[in-house]
């Protein structure tokens, strides 16, 4: 490694950590920040780096580590659960993409070939992007997140086969036949099946009698001499580092260690990462981009509209309702990270020229920067489309004084089966077919439809419920359908689950009655739980549950009130408490006596025992306790504690 390469890096770094600290700063993804670094530090804008081919090596690299975490994380078992979202959806959303690119290239006389690789280029989504964005606006349990990550991970997974047909797509003298392409293909997938398999047979042993030796040194140095050994194989087999990488990261991915790899390698990763995506922001030209912006920015519009005319009739085709493939659709719309592997092998190979990857770069960081507009958009349109539910069971007679659950997740799963075991008539509100036939399958009458629409909450009957539970992870959706639904019906009794406390006010204010924050109702339980481990009083512990709820949480905000209670806390456990003890034939204290289990010793009373129905005064001290006897022990805190802990065993 020379010293100019080090100073580049050195250069690429210190000029990212400003950027960096401004992304955190306004919530800003990462990739964006690097990528901007890039572009300002580039030999066609500043020149601190002017030679960008000692960069593009690390960055090959980085390419290598990120494959290597795609074949880690292989997401069979995710793929299979999502099932007709990703193998539908996924499929027809890259081809109906790559076919309306050819469509819309031909009247300029673009060669198929050629445009059929730029339609695959832009068909990648971003998911390093958008899934920042998502979890910042708390909309990663949304339905139309879900959508997009199923097709993401489709996307994933279809980049391995896409880099090796790259040849295919050139034209002219420059493309080798087709049949030589596909031999190629075929002999790489088998060259790494049989890497693969070759490794799952020694890996897992090495790597047990590596972990044996109990020295992190010597299993970091493993890891790494793995990846480059198994890079090196495909080498040996003509295969590209890059799916050798892939291959390691199947064959560790399914080994006891990947959770410990993955965290030994995710510094290796980040680094090479953001070099990888800076080298991809030093290619962009800000000359080209200002000249030839009016074409940047009509080719931008037409990749957006090309890409959500795609995707939504892909997502619709995988059974998602018209506003949650709408909202999918536009967050699917910024050309993706892995989109720059696939451009960076066709400009190796001539099958991109230079102007062309000019304005690959320009469109692909151009959409990238703009990903909140689209999300934003896809929401707002979204809201002015109309919904129709899934026609009812015309058998089943209309609900009056009924409950509505809208969301069948593990929350309106558990509300509905407590429903359903005592009989209370209600109906389920899902949009995803799969969970609305376990409802049905479950014994609750299920709606179709997107809550967040006043078709399908007409369809739920809402004019005439009793009672809203809603429980969806989709806090815009969760706004809309409360605000809606106190609209529909004034008198409806609206419970919302939600995640924060500070969602709970401004849901009471658009008409919800109770809202129960997941984060404060956690700290509740923990407290409730703490307080019984330290044996105070069941009163007290309601009572103090009940002013952290009654007070409307401003105990967790208000010092002084804090300050007040925890007094309280304090004389109760200070004043001791009474508890009783039901004696099981597992416990220690079956068979011993009160005398030989030293309670006294401990300053603890036993005033009474019950025993077969028959009570006791005082409980008698050397006769030994039997299976069924129910001890009344009084002492202070620490001292039951300990008594109890000794009698249990």
């Amino acid at each position: 490694m020379t010293h100019g390469l080090l100073f580049d890096v050195a250069v690429i770094l210190a000029a990212a950590f400003p950027l960096l600290f401004l992304g955190k700063r306004f919530h800003v993804p990462e990739v964006i920040a690097y990528l901007v670094t890039g572009i300002v530090i580039g030999p066609h804008a500043l020149g601190w780096i002017r030679d960008t081919r000692e960069v593009e090596v690390i960055a090959e690299l980085g390419v290598a580590l990120i494959l290597f975490f795609v074949g880690l994380h292989l997401p069979f078992d995710k793929l299979r659960s999502l099932g007709k979202t990703t193998l539908v959806s996924g499929s027809l959303q890259m081809g109906l993409t790559v076919l309306l690119v050819v469509l819309v290239g031909m009247p300029f006389g673009s060669d198929p070939r050629r445009s059929a690789f730029y339609g695959i280029l832009i068909a990648l989504g971003s998911t390093a992007v958008v899934l920042p964005l998502l979890a910042t606006r708390d909309e990663m349990g949304a339905p139309f997140a879900r959508r997009f990550l199923g097709v993401s991970l489709f996307q994933d997974l279809a980049v391995i086969p896409l880099m090796l047909l790259v040849p295919a797509f050139g034209s002219g003298g420059n493309a080798p036949p087709l049949p030589r392409v596909l031999t190629r293909v075929a002999i790489a997938v088998v060259g790494v099946f049989v890497l693969i398999l070759v490794a799952r047979v020694i890996v897992p042993r090495l790597f047990r009698r590596i972990a044996a030796l109990g020295s992190r040194e010597v299993f970091t140095a493993g890891v790494i001499v793995l990846i480059v050994a198994t890079i090196a194989a495909a080498g040996r087999l003509g295969i590209s580092a890059a799916l050798g990488a892939f291959a390691a990261g199947v064959v560790v991915g399914d080994t006891e260690f990947i959770h410990e790899i993955g965290g030994i390698l995710r510094p290796f990763r980040d680094f090479l990462s953001a070099l990888f995506f800076a080298s991809i922001g030093m290619l962009l030209d800000p000359g080209f981009l200002f000249s030839a912006l009016p074409l940047v920015l009509a080719t931008v519009v037409a990749v957006v509209f090309i890409k959500v005319a795609a995707a939504y009739p892909a997502f619709r085709a995988g059974s998602a309702l018209p506003r949650t493939s709408l909202r999918a659709a536009f967050a699917i719309a910024p050309v993706g990270e892995f989109s720059f592997l696939l451009a960076l092998e066709g400009k190796r190979l001539g099958v991109l020229g230079p102007e062309d990857e000019q304005l690959f770069v320009s469109v692909a960081v151009l959409t990238l920067g703009t990903t909140p507009l689209f999300v934003a958009a896809g929401l707002k349109l979204a809201e002015r489309l109309r919904s129709r539910p899934e026609p009812a069971d015309e058998r089943e007679p209309p609900l009056s004084g009924h409950i509505v659950i809208i969301g069948y997740g593990l929350n309106g799963l558990n509300v509905a089966h407590v429903l359903t075991e005592t009989r209370i008539p209600h109906v389920v509100m899902e949009e995803d077919p799969a969970r609305a036939e376990i409802a049905r399958e479950n014994g609750s009458r299920v709606v179709v439809a997107d809550a967040a629409s006043p078709e399908g909450l007409e369809a739920a009957g809402i004019a005439r419920a009793l009672a809203l539970v809603i429980a969806i992870s989709d806090p815009d959706g969760t706004r809309r359908i409360v605000r809606l639904c106190r609209r529909e019906n004034a008198n409806v009794h609206i419970i919302v689950r939600t995640r924060y406390v500070s969602q709970v006010e401004p849901l009471r204010a658009l008409g919800a009655d109770e809202v129960i924050p997941e984060e404060f109702e956690t700290s509740v339980e923990i407290v409730s739980r703490l307080m019984r481990l330290l044996a105070v009083p069941g009163n007290v512990v309601a009572a103090q549950i009940r002013v952290l709820r009654d007070e409307a949480y401003r105990l967790l905000r208000d010092p002084a009130v804090r300050a007040a209670e925890g007094r309280r806390l304090s004389a109760a456990l200070e004043a001791g408490t009474a508890l009783t003890f039901f004696v099981l034939p597992e416990t220690t204290a079956a068979g011993r006596t009160l005398a030989e289990l030293g309670v006294a010793d401990d300053r603890v009373a036993v005033p009474a025992m019950i025993r077969r129905g028959a009570p006791y005064s005082p409980a008698p001290v050397d006769e030994p306790l039997q299976s069924g006897d129910t001890l009344f022990l009084v002492g202070a805190h620490e001292d039951l504690m300990h008594v109890m802990s000794r009698l249990d065993g």
